[in-house]
């Protein structure tokens, strides 16, 4: 067993991960090494936490790149937290988009059939006060 942190954006994870195959290299095997990549955010993360869209809390952005199969809020609407506000297909496999908070509905950006990418914004919340 090896135990690893993963830290995503400000959360860390302890875990236990069991090795079931040795990734060393057999012996007069030269091992390749490994490429370092720049840190990003999952899209799925971003659009989910406060204020991460652009410093936006009012703003809910696509995680995943689909096609939008419903819209259950409208303008004006009311939605608390946690509720279901739009149905996303991707790679057919129907993905449901959360309320990050509770609020009135300002604008609704897409509807149904429009295909969206990662990262554009879906709906937008009226400004609290």
């Amino acid at each position: 067993m090896k135990r690893l942190r993963i830290q995503i954006e400000d959360r860390v994870y302890d875990v236990s991960v069991e090795v079931l195959e040795d990734d060393e290299a057999p012996n007069g095997v030269e091992k390749v090494k490994p490429v370092e990549l720049a840190p990003t955010v999952a899209p799925s993360l971003a659009s989910r936490s406060p204020g991460a869209n652009g410093g936006s809390k009012d703003v809910v952005s696509s995680p995943i790149a689909g096609t939008v199969q419903k819209v259950f809020v409208q303008p004006g609407g009311r939605v608390e937290a946690k509720a279901p506000v739009l149905l996303l297909d991707a790679m057919k496999m129907d993905t449901y988009i959360y309320a990050p908070r509770t609020g009135t509905i300002e604008k609704v950006d897409v509807h149904p059939g429009d295909a969206v990418r990662v990262g554009q914004p879906l709906l937008r919340y009226e400004r609290e006060s």
